[in-house]
């Protein structure tokens, strides 16, 4: 016991000292990890890619091809091949389809907008000089004047004109330039991870039991039971969400794409994608993907843009109350508050994957700390109805089923029943 005090202590000491070196050298730490994380990032997108693409492979390999291979033995070593051959088409191939079918019609809002440019101007123009007008009447200064302007750039910027010109090409170019690389970087990270993910799909069995058996050899029991158990509640949250996200996202986008075609609204396929891309996104995503949709329409017609508003809230309405609690059921299994906490953190730290991916390894984490805590209290002999009363849920759980036969009522009738047979 003593020595089980002592090791209790040396490991809080471990920790604590661990913890104030990581907060004194915090810079030096995300650089390390940053660095790491560019170094692995084609193997991460590979990781990420091959468990979407388990799903629909998983679809072939059980269900399509389930009977491959039981007459004729040899057709058993196609089975892996042509599901994994099928899921790649078929994922792939919906992605540039889209891709294909969005081009043309984004080139044509771009065409739209460009051609309407003299009348935009015009319209700021006029506006423009009713402002100045309106200045120069009260305040007696104007705005038209090259020594007022440059006066009015050096409030906002701190500098003159020619300063901020220069600002400009000395800030701006190379930051392009950056970005340039970024997607070049980006576009090679992806390709490799394709490949990698193609690796990892047709090796999985071997890999996860090479793993498991790694992880029993090398780790105790408690710590590789309970890091299964981890593993387990992540793969379930997640993939159940993701699966479930997918689904209902490709429902709304077709509704959307359905009823703007009917409402005869510009660009309905554009629009649709943009919308069902976005709903991925649990809360704000359907918010993200209004806003550049309804600046589209705004081009075009002001009162079609207003109508496109109100069809989105009905849609989304139906989304969040209907569809989605239907498809997605308890899948989350988390309050609204932790959802939009999830979201906006994951968001913050990870950009778009964190939004995504923020609310089912948030819930997993919630899962694992529920379950911790209820183990604990259970060896404290303590209820949590003791600490705090239970609260009533939101959504009111499915009442039970009764089984009639363990009614005390029903026992009593057959009874009475027997009797009179009996007599």
């Amino acid at each position: 016991m003593k020595n089980l005090k002592i090791k209790n202590i040396m490991l809080v000491i471990l920790f604590t000292t661990l913890l104030i070196f990581f907060f004194i050298h915090i810079n030096d730490v995300l650089k390390i990890l940053d660095y790491i994380f560019k170094v692995l990032a084609p193997i991460l997108y590979g990781l990420v890619i091959a468990y979407l693409l388990n799903y629909p492979y998983k679809l072939f390999y059980n269900h399509a091809f389930k009977k491959m291979g039981t007459k004729h033995k040899w057709l058993k070593k196609l089975k892996k091949p042509l599901s994994l051959l099928l899921a790649y088409i078929i994922i792939f191939g919906v992605v540039i389809f889209l891709v294909s079918t969005l081009i043309p019609e984004l080139s044509s809002s771009i065409t739209t907008l460009v051609d309407n440019i003299p009348m935009y101007e015009q319209a700021v123009k006029d506006a423009s000089d009713s402002i100045a007008a309106f200045i120069n009447k009260t305040t007696g200064y104007n705005l038209y004047e090259f020594a007022t302007y440059s006066n009015i750039v050096g409030l906002i910027t701190g500098n003159d004109t020619t300063e901020f010109i220069k600002n400009i090409f000395t800030n701006y170019v190379p930051s392009a330039f950056s970005t340039v690389l970024g997607i070049g970087t980006g576009l090679y990270n992806w390709i490799i991870g394709i490949i990698i993910s193609i690796y990892l799909l047709a090796g999985k069995d071997r890999l996860i039991r090479q793993f498991k058996i790694a992880t029993v050899a090398y780790l105790p029991e408690k710590i590789y039971k309970r890091l299964f158990k981890i593993g387990d509640v992540f793969n379930n949250k997640c993939g159940k969400f993701i699966v479930g996200k997918i689904i209902d996202s490709f429902i709304i986008g077709l509704m959307c794409f359905i009823g703007l075609s009917i409402f005869r609204f510009h660009y309905p396929l554009l629009i649709s994608v943009i919308i069902g891309l976005f709903n991925m996104i649990p809360f704000f995503g359907p918010i993200i993907g209004a806003i550049p949709t309804t600046f589209l329409l705004l081009i075009i017609n002001p009162w079609e843009a207003l109508g496109f508003i109100v069809f989105i809230i009905v849609l989304q309405q139906f989304d969040g109350n209907i569809l989605g609690p239907k498809i997605l059921g308890e899948t989350v299994g988390i309050s609204g508050f932790w959802i939009m906490f999830s979201v906006i953190v994951g968001g913050g730290l990870f950009g778009v994957p964190g939004m995504l991916l923020g609310v089912p390894i948030f819930a997993a984490i919630y899962t694992l700390v529920e379950e911790g805590a209820e183990r604990r209290l259970k060896k404290k002999e303590i209820s949590a109805n003791d600490i705090a009363p239970e609260v009533e849920d939101d959504y009111p759980k499915p009442k039970k089923t009764v089984n009639i036969k363990d009614n005390p009522i029903f026992e009593k009738a057959s009874e009475l029943i027997n009797k009179g047979k009996n007599k």
